[in-house]
């Protein structure tokens, strides 16, 4: 007996799920949109004119401050506005300065050459100096080794592109004169 019970509510059930069966199939999951992120990751860019043009004493200096969290990535692109439109555009770049999550670190396009620095100095200043044919003789900086070479700068160079990634804003602040660029990123 118990078991023609159990045999009763098992086809009950199975004849319930079988009525119901076409209208489970159309049953739609909706899963929620994810929400908006709270800092949305930023990418901020502007160009700077400069030029190293009669350097006085035949020294050039550049100084980059960065005023910004440790884990925010700044860098500084030279080259020369070839097309002249204003903008330095990737092919154009020819050297890279910047710091990126706890390190300072430079690229040169034209060498293939790296370096990366680990440190919490909020500037970098750098002294390019020029011999009289205007041609990159030495170079003296803050935080990277002597092992960068001073030929890695172009004294024709009369565009630098910063690029800021990882804060709401950015703002440059930059202060050219003949011998000196001076850029404050915040």
């Amino acid at each position: 007996m118990v078991k023609y019970l159990q045999m009763k509510f098992a086809a009950a059930v199975l004849f319930v799920l079988l009525a119901h069966a076409p209208a489970l199939a159309g049953t739609r999951i909706v899963v929620p949109s994810l929400p908006e992120a709270v800092r949305p990751r930023a990418e901020v860019e502007t160009n700077v004119v400069f030029s190293t043009g009669a350097a006085a004493d035949n020294k050039w200096m550049l100084t980059i401050e960065r005023d910004a969290a440790a884990s925010n990535s700044v860098e500084v692109v030279f080259g020369c506005d070839v097309n002249e439109d204003g903008v330095l555009g990737v092919e154009e770049g020819e050297l890279c300065v910047g710091w990126d999550c706890g390190e300072w670190f430079w690229r040169d396009k034209r060498a293939n050459t790296a370096c990366r620095v680990e440190g919490t100095a909020q500037r970098l200043d750098m002294v390019l100096y020029l011999n009289r044919d205007r041609e990159a003789k030495s170079l003296a900086s803050s935080v990277f080794p002597s092992v960068v070479s001073p030929t890695c700068f172009n004294p024709d160079w009369n565009l630098a592109r910063v690029v800021s990634r990882g804060a709401e804003s950015v703002r440059v602040d930059s202060k050219v004169s003949i011998d000196a660029l001076k850029l404050r990123i915040r």
